[in-house]
C-alpha cells in the first residue's frame, strides 16, 4: 500500500478551482473568495445555475455550469464544458467537494427514495467528481498534481440521534477518502519538465494529494433550504424519545462563518490547516 503524502501541497499562482455546491454556505463563501483572487480560475458549480448570479458574468476566468453530483451525466457534461472552456490549458489544481444536504428525523419513517438521494448526493455523488478529477490532474501535461477537499464534518467523527443517513454518507466520505488517497501512485506526474516544477523556491511534488474537511458549527442556512426531514415515526412520538429529546444547540457566538472558516484553503502550504485532517501534509483535527 502506497504511503499517504506527506510532502506539503503548494498552491500555483494561476490555480484551477472547481468546486460543487456553490448556490450557498461554504460552497458559496469558497467561490467568492477565489473569484476575488486575479490569476485564480473558477468553476463554480450548482443544480441552478442561477443561484450563482452573484458572481461576475464578464470574467473569462470564471465559469458558472450547472451540476447535479448524484447524475453521472451531468457530472461528465461539467467535466467537458470546463475543458471546452478552457481549451487546451485546461486543467485542475484544486476540487472542492462541498455538495450535500441533511435528511434528518425519525430514521425508521425513511423511504427508500430518500436514502438513497442522501447517500448518492453525500457520498456516490463525491465519488463521481473525485475519480472525475484524479483523471484530469494525473494526466495533465505541465504535471502539476493537485488536491482534492472532501468535505466531511463533524457528523462524520461521532453520531447524533435523527441524522443517521447523514452521518452514514459522512462515514463513508472519510473511509473512501482515506483509501482512495493510498492508491495515488508517488510517481504520477512527480518528474516535471525542467521548466516546471517549482513555486518561489519550492520544489512541487506533483502528485494527487487528499485533504478531509470536518467543519462543526458553521452560520449557514443549512438547517434551512439544506436539510430534508422524514415523516415522524407514530413509535416515536414520545417526548423523552432521542430524536424529540431538547438538542444542545451552539450559539451565535460559537459559530465561525462560512466564509472565515474556509479562507484558510487559499494559505500557502496544506500543513497550516488545523481544521482539516489532511491525507496530504495537514495536521490530525481532535474530534471537538
Amino acid at each position: 500500500m502506497n504511503p499517504v503524502n506527506t510532502e506539503p501541497y503548494k498552491l500555483p499562482s494561476d490555480a484551477a478551482w472547481l468546486i460543487t455546491g456553490c448556490s450557498s454556505g461554504i460552497g458559496r463563501a469558497i467561490a467568492e473568495l477565489i473569484a476575488s483572487k486575479p490569476g485564480q480560475r473558477l468553476i463554480a458549480t450548482a443544480r441552478t445555475p442561477a443561484d450563482l448570479s452573484y458572481l461576475p458574468e464578464a470574467n473569462p476566468n470564471i465559469l458558472k455550469l450547472a451540476l447535479d453530483v448524484t447524475s453521472p451525466s451531468s457530472v461528465n457534461a461539467a467535466f467537458s464544458a470546463a475543458a471546452e472552456h478552457f481549451g487546451k490549458d485546461f486543467h485542475l489544481d484544486v476540487v472542492i467537494n462541498n455538495a450535500g444536504y441533511s435528511l434528518s428525523g425519525d430514521t425508521e419513517s425513511a423511504t427508500e427514495e430518500e436514502t438513497h438521494q442522501e447517500m448518492e448526493t453525500l457520498f456516490f455523488g463525491t465519488a463521481r467528481v473525485t475519480t472525475r478529477a484524479i483523471e484530469v490532474m494525473r494526466q495533465a501535461e505541465n504535471h502539476r498534481g493537485g488536491v482534492i477537499f472532501n468535505m466531511s464534518s463533524l457528523a462524520g467523527l461521532c453520531a447524533f440521534p435523527g441524522h443517521a443517513y447523514y452521518h452514514a454518507g459522512k462515514f463513508a466520505v472519510e473511509g473512501w477518502s482515506e483509501a482512495v488517497a493510498r492508491e495515488m501512485h508517488p510517481d504520477w506526474n512527480s518528474k516535471p519538465p525542467s521548466t516546471q516544477g517549482r513555486l518561489d523556491g519550492w520544489l512541487i511534488r506533483a502528485t494527487v494529494n487528499f485533504c478531509i474537511v470536518e467543519p462543526s458549527g458553521v452560520k449557514t442556512n443549512f438547517e434551512g433550504h439544506s436539510k430534508a426531514r422524514t415523516k415522524p415515526h407514530p413509535a416515536r412520538s414520545c417526548a423523552d424519545c432521542a430524536v424529540r429529546a431538547p438538542a444542545i444547540r451552539i450559539g451565535p457566538s460559537h459559530r465561525l462563518t462560512a466564509k472565515s472558516r474556509l479562507s484558510c484553503l487559499l494559505t500557502s502550504s496544506a500543513s497550516s490547516l488545523p481544521e482539516m485532517r489532511g491525507l496530504t501534509k495537514c495536521k490530525k483535527a481532535s474530534p471537538r
